[in-house]
């Protein structure tokens, strides 16, 4: 499980972003060696899941105003803001849906959207 992070350029995402760049990166290189196994690894990077405390749990549940230094503070909340006011998000049927889909491809396709978001940003990119 990765996260759409991969897919797109977003805001306050650095740090978490290279978390996921990292895991994608392992998971293609470890695809190449398990595969003469018959083995498969695939990722599944999951768009916004706006349903889940995901956002809350960034912050601990927090304000904003705790963790940003008060200059950096408008342009967070908006960032944030932009992020859990989306129409577009991912619910947790569809992540289950995308980790049925790769657990059963045999196209050798390596990586599965889940949620619309993460397909518009897959197609995108």
């Amino acid at each position: 499980m990765t996260s759409s992070v991969v897919l797109g350029h977003m805001p306050l995402s650095a740090v978490y972003m290279a978390s996921k760049m990292a895991i994608e990166g392992f998971t293609a290189s470890l695809a190449l060696e398990l595969a003469p196994f018959g083995v498969q690894a695939k990722t599944v990077p999951p768009g916004a899941c706006l349903t889940t405390n995901f956002a809350a749990d960034a912050t601990n549940g927090a304000s904003l105003d705790e963790p940003v230094p008060a200059p950096c503070a408008p342009w967070a909340k908006k960032a944030m803001g932009d992020f859990t006011g989306q129409d577009l998000f991912t619910t947790e049927s569809d992540v289950a849906e995308a980790v049925w889909r790769a657990v059963h491809d045999t196209t050798g396709q390596l990586r599965f959207p889940a949620g619309p978001d993460a397909v518009w940003l897959a197609q995108a990119r």
